[in-house]
């Protein structure tokens, strides 16, 4: 019975040839592996194999060993990576988003202003244009590639700190407290946000969306190849930066301007 389901599953993703489709091996980041297992939902053309416990390290690792057909990387690619023969396609970026509480009256903050709540300096809200209300910062544990991004974009020099901050693990369990404490605010990947009841301030008065390539906290999300890619891999990469597969890169994260370098 196994084996006639085995075959049925294989008709229905034949290419156009009439011949089974083949199968994309992945390796790498868990965060590009969210775009991954959306697209194989959709992407007839072949099948794939994904692996994401290795994250971006393994990934690229595997890529230049030539032990998978595509890597994830969700940051940039090493130059000891790419000095081995590695190809990396950007195809979007993970953006982190600021949150705080639906009831919030804030909807605009600068970097300056960010670093200053972050750092502690800023206590209520009433210095950023709010109401008379104490500060709550709710931070991604240190491990977090999030926490880097907005500590290198964001924070610059400054330090974390403050005596209202709570570090909190996972990275998701933020929504929860933003949700409950009217003068929280935190940091979090866009892919997470789903339906959750927050709000996203604009930082820098960028639009906070995933439809904005130019919101400005974020990290670049590649699939690596080990030399210039052919076949059924070539064809994906190349959907992948159509608007067809933008359109599921979306989904969780920004997506890439048509004049983008890749």
């Amino acid at each position: 019975m196994k084996l006639m389901q085995s075959i049925v599953v294989c008709a229905m993703l034949s290419t156009a040839t009439g011949a089974a489709a083949e199968t994309i091996q992945y390796i790498g980041s868990s965060t590009v592996g969210q775009y991954m297992h959306e697209a194989a939902n959709v992407y007839a053309n072949a099948e794939f194999d994904i692996n994401t416990e290795p994250e971006s390290g393994g990934g690229e690792m595997a890529t230049a060993a030539g032990r998978t057909d595509i890597g994830g990387v969700a940051r940039d690619v090493k130059p000891e990576i790419l000095d081995k023969g590695v190809k990396k396609f950007l195809i979007g970026k993970d953006a982190i988003g600021i949150l705080v509480h639906p009831s919030n009256p804030v909807s605009d903050l600068s970097f300056e202003q960010l670093r200053g709540i972050f750092s502690g300096n800023i206590t209520n809200w009433n210095a950023v244009g709010g109401p008379d209300l104490p500060i709550d910062v709710y931070l991604v544990n240190p491990q977090s590639a999030t926490r880097g991004v907005f500590q290198r974009v964001v924070m610059g020099d400054a330090k974390y700190g403050g005596k209202r901050v709570t570090t909190i693990r996972p990275d998701p369990k933020i929504i929860e407290e933003i949700e409950i404490h009217r003068g929280g605010i935190g940091q979090l990947s866009f892919s997470f946000l789903g339906d959750a009841k927050v709000k996203r301030i604009r930082p820098n008065g960028e639009e906070a969306s995933v439809n904005n390539a130019n919101y400005p906290i974020t990290r670049n999300l590649h699939l690596v190849t080990k030399g210039e890619p052919t076949g059924i891999v070539k064809e994906f990469i190349e959907w992948t930066l159509s608007a067809d597969g933008q359109a599921i890169v979306k989904k969780f994260f920004v997506g890439i301007a048509s004049d983008d370098e890749q």
